[in-house]
């Protein structure tokens, strides 16, 4: 029970002061209407004083202040108003309906002023907090796309979804797996033309177009070899989603694939016995 009243009395002494407070207000309200500049003054200063107001009727008390010190003349004092209300509210914008257009052109000031002298600061980025999205790929996926991409350049970009280059890639490589079989079996055909041909007339003829068979063969088979060998390290080093790892490690079946920064590539073939 005790308790009890010395919680309505704590309850009643508080709205008392928040009326207090609101009666303060209104006074210095009151003498600013009548134009009564000095009691504004002197009013308002005790009520800054005391604190405890909200900040909404604490910039209309300043907005008061800077109206009375404009029309004394105290410039210095004018702009001191306006800048207490920007440290109340930094974003704060004048009514033109309770504040003349001079009034707010030397808020205005104040405020740039204000706003150069107190910027606002950037907190900085905590990067040990920074989590960075790191993609995998499920290893079993890239297994099945090694085993793809081995048997035809480009389908194991494909597997894994990377369209536009695997699809580039197994053009390519189609195209020149392709004319390189056409060259080999072409090679071969003039090959033995050339060695079973018994007229002497005709040898030379023979003879140079196998040669100039036997060159373009080989250049498809380089070809061919330099784009298996493009699609191989772009599928194991660069298409498994975690660039910024310094050791991957592969395992197929019989394969066992090891890569390292630059340092050492290693390509381990089991046979089984």
């Amino acid at each position: 029970m005790m308790k009890r009243k010395l919680f309505i009395i704590i309850l009643l002494i508080g709205a008392s002061y928040t009326f207090a407070q609101e009666v303060s207000y209104r006074k210095v309200k009151q003498v600013y209407e009548k134009f009564e500049y000095e009691n504004v003054i002197k009013l308002s200063d005790q009520l800054i004083q005391q604190g405890g107001i909200s900040d909404s009727l604490m910039i209309d008390i300043y907005i008061m202040r800077a109206n009375t010190f404009f029309l004394k003349e105290d410039d210095v004092a004018t702009r001191k108003s306006f800048e207490n209300i920007l440290m109340i509210k930094k974003n704060y914008i004048p009514d033109p309906s309770n504040i003349s257009p001079k009034l707010i052109s030397i808020f205005n000031e104040v405020k740039t002023e204000y706003l150069r002298n107190h910027p606002e600061v950037k907190q900085p980025q905590d990067l040990t907090q920074t989590k960075q999205e790191i993609k995998f790929i499920d290893p079993s996926i890239m297994k099945s796309a090694i085993v793809q991409n081995i048997l035809l350049p480009g389908l194991g970009q494909l597997y894994i979804g990377n369209d536009t280059k695997g699809w580039f890639t197994t053009s390519v490589s189609t195209l020149s797996l392709g004319a390189m079989i056409y060259s080999v079996l072409d090679t071969k055909m003039k090959e033995d033309s050339y060695l079973n041909e018994s007229n002497k007339l005709l040898i030379q003829q023979k003879y140079d177009d196998y040669n100039k068979s036997y060159k373009i063969r080989n250049v498809l088979i380089i070809s061919y070899a330099v784009v298996w060998l493009y699609s191989q390290i772009d599928l194991l080093f660069f298409s498994n989603g975690d660039q910024d790892s310094k050791s991957k490690l592969f395992q197929l079946n019989n394969f066992n694939f090891t890569s390292s920064p630059l340092s050492a590539l290693q390509i381990n073939f089991q046979v089984p016995l």
